[in-house]
């Protein structure tokens, strides 16, 4: 099998849709002679800021020595990059012949049935690291906690609860302590728990509640004086005698870093000890991918993937600290999120919008999604542009014509509102203003 032919076996698992429970990945595994068995893992659950924190914890690691797995998703820059050693995706002849291998599985599951794309590229994660091998992985889960396929895996050495708020809850529950009851499902005693600074008032009650049922106790990182520094594209802050930097925009990422901080430092008992250079060396080499990504100043243009209420509050405060408006607004949306909150956030910030219809099945059509933003900022001139890259062409027009002499008008590109549209317009992007 070529690396082309899995990508289009991997695709064709694609209108299964997302599958629940652990039986498939329980058989699956069985027949790969239990590659999770062999991980010692650090596993990450929450609603935002969990793959900002999984890279951080990763980037750490491999700063302090250690040979350092992460499978992370959604799939930003390529299905590669979500199976990565120290970084470096996994290759794509590793990737051949893993799916095969898993593939050819396919005839023995039985009663199980069939993997989901998502099962499939998590057993895939597994039997890589367990082959290379990783000294540690860092596992970060794709959807809720209890019954994500990432959870079949044995306690792991730390579990890692991100902020909680209102997502998926036809799936995950209606209320932040019902998703939170399903997310604390990766607590495994005698793991240790780390959670956010920002952690939501009532979902930290229930991760206490959770915790404390399984004999476990809960480090939360103190935040203690403002940050030292904040431009667009970095942030810098004191912690515990450590001067730490993070070439990312938003004062958030701070708690995020924080708390891959606590989670590397409880990983000494276990064999992990981490010097205060390495958390400092590795927090400094963080990339993220359209998580508040800057990738051009002049014209200013930033990609972001948050598609929750919560990340993008996140973004909005980005946009009023730095004093940014007038933006271009490049947006589309799966239809199971709050769009009409998402937006709302948005268009104070934005003098334009085209709205698009995401590369995804659960996608809101740009018509559906056009007349949502239209119902909460009538005065925001908004287009339906049903393909993401042609909305993008409407775009880069008017900023053209925003930035020739006299109109007095410093054009800026906001692409917003999914991480199917950013990462599908973040190539076209770095191809034009070079970055």
């Amino acid at each position: 099998m070529t690396y082309e032919d899995a990508l289009r076996a991997i695709d064709a698992l694609k209108p299964g849709g997302m599958k629940w429970g652990l039986a498939r990945m329980e058989r699956i595994l069985a027949l790969c002679g239990r590659p999770e068995r062999r991980l010692r893992c650090v596993h990450v659950a929450g609603t935002n800021g969990k793959g900002s924190t999984a890279r951080m914890i990763q980037c750490i690691l491999t700063a302090a020595g250690y040979r350092t797995g992460l499978y992370a998703s959604p799939a930003v820059t390529g299905v590669r990059d979500t199976i990565t050693i120290d970084g470096r995706p996994i290759p794509q002849q590793d990737f051949a012949a893993l799916t095969e291998e898993l593939l050819s599985h396919q005839g023995e599951m039985g009663e199980a049935g069939c993997l989901s794309e998502f099962e499939l590229t998590t057993a895939l994660a597994f039997l890589f690291f367990s082959r290379c091998p990783a000294d540690i992985c860092v596992i970060e889960c794709g959807l809720g906690g209890r019954d994500d396929a990432t959870n079949i895996i044995p306690a792991p050495l730390a579990a890692v609860l991100t902020p909680v708020s209102l997502d998926h809850t036809a799936i995950l529950g209606g209320t932040v302590e019902e998703i939170t009851r399903n997310k604390c499902g990766i607590l495994k005693p005698p793991c240790a728990v780390i959670t956010s600074p920002a952690q939501d008032r009532d979902a930290l009650a229930v991760l206490m509640e959770q915790a404390a049922l399984r004999g476990l106790t809960v480090r939360i990182p103190a935040v203690t004086g403002p940050l030292t520094e904040e431009s667009l594209g970095w942030t810098a802050f004191d912690y515990d005698g450590m001067a730490l930097s993070l070439p990312l925009t938003g004062g958030f990422q701070r708690e995020n870093a924080l708390t891959a901080v606590e989670t590397v430092r409880a990983l000494a008992p276990a064999g992990f000890p981490v010097e205060p250079e390495a958390i400092q060396n590795g927090l400094a080499g963080v990339s993220m991918p359209c998580r508040q990504e800057v990738l051009s100043r002049s014209p200013l243009i930033l990609l972001d993937g948050a598609h929750n209420p919560q990340g993008v509050t996140a973004l909005a405060d980005t946009l009023r600290r730095h004093r940014l408006e007038g933006f271009t607004l490049v947006t589309g949306m799966l239809g199971d999120k709050d769009a009409a909150r998402c937006v709302s956030l948005l268009a104070p910030f934005c003098r334009r919008a085209f709205c698009c219809t995401p590369d995804n099945p659960r996608a809101l059509p740009a018509a559906r999604f056009t007349e949502i933003l239209h119902a909460v900022a009538p005065s925001l001139p908004v287009t339906a542009i049903d393909r993401p890259a042609d909305a993008l062409d409407a775009a880069l027009a008017e900023l053209e014509a925003a930035g020739r002499p006299g109109t007095g008008t410093a054009p800026k590109l906001l692409v917003a509102g999914s991480f199917y549209v950013a990462a599908a317009l973040r190539p076209r992007l770095l191809k034009i203003y070079g970055k």
